[in-house]
């Protein structure tokens, strides 16, 4: 029998977070002050360059997730969480019990950390499977990496993430029956071994993940702005909220999963060329700019929202209000401001109804040009 260690460590198994670029807020806006990875980090492994950059220090990272479950835009992905496993474990017992990989005893399923265990995802099993008893077991904690579980920072993260959903699935009319415990009968920590079978097995595992990452692009990952556990969190809490006879709840705004916006009179569309400013933020495309029937139209889809309050920061008119949305995020696309369409009478680029009718570039090339003295001004003949 060989030891899983040792498998882990023949077969290469990289237990660290990777980044999804086209979602990470701070990548798509240098401005965006978000630093929320790198202060969830107990071990200090990530920084940003002097460009912007999103920065990972193999060496020193210990795959907590700690920084997958804090991002705000579900950028990164938290290492090693076998969502297969966890479905099975889910669908198979009435009582599920959860830990992390340091401990090898006791009938517990092992994540690598249980702070990689997102929010989203554990409110989506406790909604499918409202009956189950979870258990989260954080006997490992104290013997964990020098400095990762210091004054309980990780214990802290994983109660937040239960917390969390526990009250949407709650929002629902589900109680679900979650503890975060210290389990004593867990044995101390030992080497498992792994059968023959299991080792060939692990093996195909390994390999296929390795090609899908390299297909993948490697560390900066795809293009998807796709939420990575959105839609079955929804499609959960939309068959639960059929089976329930109470009407569905509005999330509060502070720690929710997704909010709706209120949009201020003070929008003008962002009349500069590129469109809407709250649009070029987001990173998973809940702002939308179209035009209809002679207007132009901001929607918003509280569905691919995540919270994460980049398109207020980028709002130059502040004019973005965030406020609850329904608990099942069911309205779709919503209309927030509607614009009559109208074009710069100089470049022709689109700008706000009304006013002058320049785009700002053409208003600031105008002014110049009456400020300058008589013989600097060009004219025509």
């Amino acid at each position: 029998m060989i030891p899983r260690r040792a498998i882990d460590a023949i077969f290469g198994e990289e237990l660290v977070p990777r980044l999804r670029a086209a979602r990470c807020v701070r990548r798509r806006d240098s401005s965006n002050p978000c630093r929320a990875c790198l202060l969830a980090c107990p071990q200090q492994a990530l920084w940003f360059d002097v460009r912007g950059g999103w920065r990972l220090h193999a060496a020193a990272c210990d795959g907590c997730g700690a920084c997958a479950s804090a991002c705000p835009s579900q950028a990164l992905d938290a290492p090693g969480i076998d969502l297969a496993a966890l479905r099975r474990a889910w669908r198979e017992g009435e009582d599920v019990r959860l830990g992390c990989r340091q401990g090898d005893g006791g009938q517990v399923l092992r994540l690598p950390c249980l702070a990689g265990l997102h929010p989203e995802l554990l409110a989506t099993f406790l909604l499918r499977h409202p009956t189950t008893r979870v258990t989260l077991d954080v006997s490992q904690c104290d013997a964990c990496a020098p400095g990762a579980c210091a004054e309980g920072a990780l214990r802290g993260v994983i109660e937040a993430q239960v917390r969390q959903a526990v009250a949407y699935a709650r929002l629902l009319g589900v109680t679900p029956d979650v503890r975060v415990s210290v389990d004593d009968h867990v044995d101390a920590p030992t080497a498992r071994p792994i059968s023959r079978r299991d080792l060939f097995h692990l093996a195909r595992e390994r390999t296929t993940a390795l090609v899908a990452s390299s297909l993948a692009g490697g560390r900066d990952g795809d293009g998807s702005v796709a939420l990575p556990h959105r839609e079955r969190l929804l499609l959960a809490a939309r068959e639960r909220a059929d089976l329930s006879d109470a009407p569905p709840r509005e999330l509060p705004v502070a720690g929710a999963f997704f909010v709706d916006w209120q949009v201020g009179d003070a929008c003008d569309g962002c009349s500069q060329a590129g469109g809407p400013r709250c649009e070029r933020a987001c990173p998973n495309g809940a702002w939308r700019l179209g035009s209809s029937a002679g207007e132009t139209v901001l929607s918003h889809d509280a569905a691919r929202c995540s919270g994460c309050g980049a398109c207020a920061l980028a709002c130059p008119q502040e004019a973005l209000e965030p406020r609850s949305a329904p608990v099942t995020a069911d309205a779709g696309r919503a209309a927030k401001r509607a614009f009559a369409v109208a074009r710069c009478r100089v470049c022709r680029r689109r700008v706000s109804h009304g006013g002058d009718g320049l785009c700002p570039n053409c208003r600031k090339r105008q002014g110049v040009a009456a400020s300058l003295p008589p013989r600097a001004r060009v004219t025509s003949t």
